[in-house]
C-alpha cells in the first residue's frame, strides 16, 4: 500500500509496490496481510501511523519486569536495576513469547543500541517490512567455523540453514546466505525484500564476487556455485540494509554475542 510514492494506491506486488517509491523522496508504503486492512488504511493512514511505530519492550529483569509499549514506562522500569535484561520487540505476540520464554534465548540482543539515534532519525528510518526473508551468519572467530540461515521476518521462521562448514569468516557467511536467500525466493516464485545487515556482504553480491581468501576446498566450492549463480540468474527482490541501530538486531540472528 502507497500512501506517498508516484503513484498512490494499493498494490498487489513489491515489484508493483516498488516502482512507485523507487526514487521518490520520503515515499510512504507499507504491506497488509488482508484487503480489507490496506483499503482501511488508505482512508485514514494516520490510524497505520500510530500502529506503526508501536514497539513493544520486554523487561525480563529490573525493578518491575513486564511489557511495555512506552518507553518512558520501560526505562523507569530498568533505571537503577542491577543487571537489567530488556529487549525490544516489533509485535505484542512476538514480545509475550520471549517474556514467557526468558532472558536466556535472547541475551546480547537489547535495544540499548537505538539510544545513540534521535527520536527524528528514528521516524526517518521508519520501521522494517514485516513480510520479507532475512539473513544472517554466525562464524567461530578462532576457529573459522561458520554457518548461515534464513528466516521470515515477522515470524522468525527459519527457512533454510547452510554449515556449519570450515575455514571462512563471517563476511562469507553473509554473502552465502544473501545468495541462498536469492536462490530461495526466486525458486518459490516470491517477490519479497531480502534483509541483510552486512554492508560487505551486499556489495560482493552487487558486484557478483566475494573478495575472499579462503582456503577450504569445500568454502572455495560454495563461494564459487554462489558467484556462478550470481552471474546466471537475474531478480527483482530488494535487497535491503538491517538498520540494526533502530531496529535491534536482524530476525536470522544466531544470538551468539
Amino acid at each position: 500500500m502507497v500512501w506517498e510514492g508516484h503513484k498512490r494506491g494499493i498494490f498487489k506486488t513489491w515489484a508493483e509496490c516498488q516502482q512507485q517509491t523507487r526514487g521518490y523522496a520520503q515515499a510512504r508504503f507499507k504491506s497488509f496481510k488482508t484487503l480489507a486492512e490496506a483499503k482501511k488504511a488508505l482512508l485514514d493512514p494516520m490510524s497505520v501511523t500510530s500502529i506503526k511505530k508501536t514497539k513493544y519492550y520486554v523487561v525480563w529483569q529490573g525493578n518491575t519486569p513486564g511489557i511495555y509499549t512506552d518507553w518512558d514506562e520501560a526505562r523507569k522500569s530498568i533505571k537503577g536495576a542491577t543487571k537489567p535484561k530488556y529487549k525490544t520487540f516489533g509485535s505484542k505476540e512476538l514480545a509475550q513469547k520471549a517474556f514467557a520464554e526468558g532472558p536466556e534465548n535472547y541475551e546480547g540482543r537489547s535495544f540499548k543500541t537505538s539510544k545513540s539515534l534521535t527520536k527524528e532519525q528514528l521516524e526517518r528510518i521508519g520501521q522494517p517490512i514485516d513480510m520479507s526473508l532475512s539473513v544472517d551468519a554466525a562464524c567461530n572467530g578462532r576457529t573459522g567455523v561458520f554457518e548461515y540461515q534464513g528466516v521470515i521476518t515477522d515470524s522468525r521462521t527459519r527457512v533454510f540453514h547452510g554449515g556449519p562448514w570450515k575455514n571462512g569468516t563471517n563476511n562469507v557467511g553473509e554473502f552465502l546466505a544473501l545468495v541462498h536467500g536469492l536462490a530461495y525466493l526466486k525458486k518459490n516464485r516470491s517477490d519479497l525484500p531480502i534483509y541483510s545487515d552486512s554492508r560487505t556482504a551486499m556489495a560482493w553480491v552487487k558486484r557478483g564476487k566475494a573478495n575472499s581468501t579462503a582456503k577450504d576446498p569445500k568454502t572455495i566450492e560454495l563461494l564459487m556455485r554462489a558467484e556462478k549463480w550470481l552471474a546466471e540468474n537475474s531478480w527483482d527482490n530488494p535487497i535491503m540494509k538491517w538498520e540494526t541501530k533502530a531496529w535491534g538486531d536482524i530476525p536470522a540472528d544466531f544470538n551468539r554475542k
